[in-house]
């Protein structure tokens, strides 16, 4: 991973290669891009400096993004596929590395269909596209890389795909806010890491381990970057924040071999949460991992513990996921509430106004993965704090020890969602500490709201075991490495899943029957479920469904009920019909 004149880092209190991460090095210099609008512009500033290879990985990965929202900007326009085919073709020592997570069915209708051939597939010389579909039942890939040269690397929240752009401003309308369907989404915060040197190289390694892992064969040798590499990739419009300092990286994966999981993700943050002596700043899109919220909900029973302030999304997107990761997120919620005696917890969502009289504004989708530890730990990645990203799915973050980049990052993140001066955040920091801050400084900025969910009632409690198919910490189905190298058993998490979704549904129509008070609009939970209804493949999805259902005993009527609400008359016809039988 380094070269021999490389300096070692020096001794840390929190790193432990092969433990809490894989290993730590120095990096060369670091920063960060907050928001869309920065991020694909430094994508497109740094990819565009590429002499020798670009590699991206990600959960995600959409052809057709538009790197550069900005008309007046000479790069524009700037679609993901086609900027990678200009550069390919003006650079012939240029090669191309595409690798993104072959999804499950479950995202069909939310991602780009045959995206290898919109990346020009075999026909396409140096630009290489591969799904990466090498994973234990259940898992997905979410690491999200971008490396440029062996030299740069991008890694954080943030996939190159549709529905992430955005400005720091977050207005709640956006005219350059639509997806690459020309669709209006709300408004969304992620942020993503910038680092040179020993640790970019390291990224390297993985995109290599990667690569291998999905098609058998490693990425082609590179030489190791010329000493300015990293400053000459440095995108223009990105502050380096730090140089020289240590930085680890820190891992989930889970071998589809069998072996035993990488977890280092997850000791990280147990080590970074129990080392906290003054604050703990997080970021996370979600918030239901058992082990993260019992290490908090300890921490906030101490006397002398850590203030933690937790900026979380309103809600998740998607009636799906408020069905179960959101329930989920309650409970965890509801630990470290009941854990806060000093009240020493300030949990927030940021919100967009749309104008002075919007009393209600418009929820921000946070799905930054960020934590920072006593002014002195600035840790992004793409792990959330989910069961799945401490066991299940392959994650990667950075965590960089640095007092004065810890400091500019939190008051880089807490000025953008309370609408306040950077500087002056920063000094509120250093001079009031981190609750008294955001307390402080909230009142009147309108966009950094107190997030108080409904913790425990009868619904949730209801539908807990039906969302912990979607947060699995482990996977459903592993194959034995020592058994003859058998091929994996056939994955049924999908057909669970299906079935999980259809008795949340027929949950939901139950308690619209008997006139809950429970907060959900069901006209429009049937209208977005018939729209997925609607294409061709539900029905084939349907049918395995029914064979699931039979199993756990769920009435064959109200199966067939579900499919009438689903289907058009003679489809659902068909699909119970065959549902039954298949069943029988």
């Amino acid at each position: 991973m380094t070269d021999d004149t490389a300096a070692p880092p020096a001794p840390n209190p929190l790193f432990a290669d092969g433990t809490n991460c894989w290993q730590h090095s120095v990096a060369d210099a670091f920063g960060w891009a907050i928001d869309g609008d920065d991020y694909f512009r430094a994508v497109r500033d740094a990819i565009g400096k590429a002499e020798r290879e670009i590699i991206i990985v990600g959960w995600d990965i959409d052809s057709r993004l538009e790197l550069i929202r900005d008309a007046t900007d000479p790069r524009h326009p700037s679609p993901l596929c086609e900027t990678l085919q200009r550069l390919v073709d003006a650079n012939d020592a240029l090669r191309v590395y595409v690798l993104s997570w072959d999804f499950a069915l479950v995202y069909v209708l939310e991602r780009e269909l045959l995206p290898a051939r919109a990346f020009g597939w075999e026909n396409s010389e140096r630009l290489y596209f591969e799904l990466d579909g090498k994973h234990v039942s259940g898992a997905s890939h979410h690491q999200k890389l971008v490396i440029v040269d062996g030299a740069l690397a991008f890694l954080g929240g943030f996939d190159l795909t549709k529905d992430r752009w955005d400005t720091r401003d977050h207005p709640a309308e956006e005219a350059r806010r639509i997806d690459t369907e020309g669709n209006r989404y709300p408004p969304f915060h992620d942020v993503q890491a910038v680092v040179t040197g020993a640790p970019a190289r390291c990224l390297r390694e993985l995109a290599d381990q990667r690569w291998q892992n999905a098609t058998g064969t490693g990425l082609p040798a590179l030489d190791a970057p010329g000493a300015d590499a990293g400053e000459r990739l440095w995108p223009g419009d990105v502050p380096v924040r730090a140089r020289k300092v240590t930085a680890a990286i820190a891992r989930t994966w889970c071998d589809p071999d069998g072996g035993e999981p990488i977890r280092e993700v997850e000791a990280a943050y147990l080590d970074m949460i129990a080392s906290a002596r003054h604050s703990i700043y997080i970021e996370n899109q979600y918030f239901t991992s058992e082990s993260i919220s019992k290490a908090l909900a300890e921490r906030l029973g101490q006397k002398d513990g850590p203030e933690i302030v937790m900026v979380l999304p309103t809600e998740t997107s998607g009636w799906l996921e408020q069905a179960t990761m959101d329930v989920l997120r309650n409970k965890a919620l509801g630990r470290i509430h009941d854990a806060d005696r000093y009240r020493r917890l300030r949990v927030r969502s940021p919100v967009a106004r749309g104008s002075s009289d919007d009393s209600s504004g418009t929820p921000i989708n946070v799905h930054a993965k960020v934590m920072i530890v006593d002014g002195r730990f600035s840790r992004i990645g793409s792990a959330n704090l989910s069961a799945r990203s401490m066991g299940l799915d392959s994650e990667c973050d950075l965590v960089v020890d640095d007092p004065d980049a810890a400091l500019a990052l939190c008051a880089d993140l807490l000025a953008e969602h309370m609408d306040a001066d950077t500087d002056t955040v920063r000094g509120r920091l250093a001079e009031d500490g981190l609750v008294a801050t955001v307390d402080g400084m909230r009142e009147g900025s309108g966009r950094l709201e107190a997030l108080e969910p409904e913790f425990r009632n009868t619904e949730q409690l209801l539908l807990e075991p039906i969302a912990k198919i979607a947060d699995l910490e482990k996977p459903l189905v592993r194959s034995d490495a020592a058994n003859d190298d058998e091929d994996m058993p056939t994955p049924i998490l999908g057909w669970l899943f299906f079935a999980g979704v259809m008795l949340i549904v027929a949950f939901w129509v139950i308690l619209g029957v008997q006139g809950s008070e429970v907060d959900v609009d069901l006209k429009e939970v049937l209208r977005d479920l018939r729209g997925l209804a609607s294409h061709w493949f539900a029905p084939l999805l349907a049918i395995p469904a029914f064979v699931v259902g039979s199993l756990v005993v769920a009435p064959v009527t109200g199966m067939i009920a579900v499919c009438a609400l689903l289907f058009d008359p003679w489809i659902a016809s068909i699909v119970a019909i065959a549902g039954v039988l298949a069943a029988t």
